[in-house]
This record gives structure tokens, C-alpha cells and sequence, in this order.
């Protein structure tokens, strides 16, 4: 199986799921990359001195990595480093200039001189996901599978408008999104109508909870920012 076909079977998982499916894709993408840098890259130079460079990882990826299996002793190592560098960059003595002056250089030298590691990572990974979604958007599989989708989230959605490489492939987005937020913004308004107490008494069913995955939509899928 090529990575083309792992990356769309994956894909077609991913649309079983409530959310945009690049998404999801990607936390799962994340979390693995951040496990495995614990197991075998907590003890690379280059692992390590990107992270020092970038102060460590974004606040998302950082506590995203403390949900992860086995990471006690990776994580206790690299923030010992991140730390210890922190220590030594920041220790400049006054030497008489004023205060403002000596807190500006300190924190010049905080400042990170990289990205956080994970979200170069997740960007190009995100950017394989969008391709073969564009790809294969024309594929009768997938498109069944998106069907059942509340749609690409804004941040997904301007990216593969970004990637898109022809005509066809921008109409199929175009047309995919466009229904996929229509149906959502139906389920919203049956959502708000039942929220009346005249009908309150119906019950909710699939549009219970559109308000969490127009969130997602909107906004993104929980952690992955």
C-alpha cells in the first residue's frame, strides 16, 4: 500500500467521525509524532536543539504530549534542556544600564528563534491530508463518506483553497463545502427552534449537537490549535 493510499483510507475513517476530517486526521497525525519523538528522538541533537530554539513546544502541543502513553521521562528531559537553556540566556548582569534597558535584553534573548517542532510537523502533514482529499474528490467512495461531514473547518477550508490545482478540483470543494454548511446551518435552526418551549416537547435528535461541530467548524476541532 502506497502513502497515497494509506493517507486516503485514512481519510475515509476520518469522515466516519463528527468534525472536519482534516482534523481529526491531524490530532491523530500529532499525537503519534509527539509519542514518538518521546521513544526515539528525546536523545537526537537536532530534536533537541529545535526545541530549545523554539522554547519548547506551543502551549497545544505541549499539553497534547502529556496525554500521551509512556511520556513521563521524555517530557522530564526536554524541559530540563528547554529550562536550563532559559537559565543560561537570561543570566546578564545589569553592568549599570537602566532597568528597561537590562529587561529588553533579557527578553530579546527569550524570545524563540524557531517554530515549535510539532506544528511544522502537523502543517506539512495537513498539507498531504488536503492534497489527497482535492485529489480524490471525484471518487465516488469519498464523496459518500463526505456527504455524512459537517464540512472542512474555516482553517482547513482556506487552506485547500490555497492547494487546489484546477478548475474541477475547486468546484468540488466549492460544491462539497457549500452543502456541507448548509445542512449544518438547517440543523442549527431545527437546534434554535426547538430551544423554544412551544417545542420543546419534540426532542432533539441528529441536530442535538450541531452546536459542537459548528464550534469545530468554525473554530477548529478541539486541541488542534
Amino acid at each position: 500500500m502506497t502513502k497515497k493510499d494509506h493517507l486516503y483510507s485514512e481519510l475515509l475513517d476520518a469522515c466516519g467521525k463528527s468534525g472536519c476530517p482534516v482534523c481529526h486526521l491531524s490530532l491523530a497525525f500529532t499525537r503519534d509524532y509527539l509519542e514518538r519523538t518521546m521513544y526515539e528522538g528525546v536523545n537526537d541533537p537536532g530534536v533537541r536543539a529545535a526545541l530549545r530554539e523554539a522554547r519548547g513546544y506551543c502551549n497545544p502541543h505541549a499539553w497534547l504530549l502529556t496525554e500521551g502513553h509512556g511520556v513521563v521521562l521524555g517530557t522530564a528531559i526536554i524541559q530540563r534542556d528547554i529550562l536550563e537553556t532559559v537559565v543560561g540566556i537570561t543570566d546578564i548582569a545589569p553592568r549599570g544600564r537602566p532597568v528597561r534597558r537590562h529587561a529588553a535584553e533579557i527578553l530579546e534573548r527569550l524570545q524563540p528563534a524557531g517554530r515549535c517542532p510539532a506544528c511544522v510537523h502537523q502543517r506539512q502533514f495537513e498539507d498531504r491530508a488536503i492534497h489527497t482529499l482535492l485529489k480524490y474528490l471525484g471518487d465516488e467512495q469519498l464523496a459518500t463518506t463526505l456527504e455524512e461531514t459537517s464540512g472542512l473547518c474555516l482553517a482547513h477550508f482556506s487552506r485547500a483553497l490555497e492547494l487546489v490545482e484546477d478548475s474541477d478540483q475547486l468546484k468540488g470543494l466549492q460544491r462539497f463545502q457549500q452543502e456541507a454548511l448548509q445542512g449544518l446551518c438547517e440543523e442549527l435552526t431545527e437546534l434554535i427552534r426547538k430551544h423554544d418551549y412551544r417545542y420543546a416537547d419534540e426532542g432533539f435528535h441528529e441536530e442535538g449537537d450541531s452546536w459542537l461541530r459548528a464550534t469545530g467548524i468554525v473554530s477548529g476541532e478541539r486541541g488542534i490549535r
